[in-house]
């Protein structure tokens, strides 16, 4: 598995230098950044579209790892209390097979007692 993931990596690698490289004149082309919000306006110094490729990439990676971690907290929860339920269960069912067996309990009749029922 281990492996295949550094392929993955490598191919990811491979495909963004080419991407980048295809595309440079496009992207070393430059952008201003403009926000308005309740009257209040932002604007940007001039960004090379590249750099807000690459900034799009990492933000969306990082919040991919949040929720990834996330998930593995919650997942490590869930097998913590199904381990403690497969122990529970183990214990019951270790207690189960030291219960000695009563033949009234079960209904059964022995013929000692079939013989006692005709007399």
């Amino acid at each position: 598995m281990r492996y295949v993931r550094v392929a993955l990596l490598i191919l990811l690698f491979f495909f963004a230098m080419l991407f980048f490289v295809q595309n440079h004149e496009l992207l070393s082309k430059t952008v201003k950044l403009h926000l308005e919000i309740f009257g209040t306006e932002f604007t940007s110094t001039d960004i090379p579209y590249y750099l807000i490729v690459l900034l799009g990439f990492l933000v969306g990676g990082f919040i991919s790892l949040i929720y990834l971690l996330g998930e593995k907290i919650r997942m490590n929860g869930e097998v913590k209390r199904c381990k403690a339920k497969i122990a529970d269960l183990e214990k019951e069912v270790t207690s189960l097979r030291n219960m000695p067996l009563e033949d009234d309990s079960l209904g059964l009749n022995t013929s000692s007692q079939e013989d006692q029922e005709s007399r």
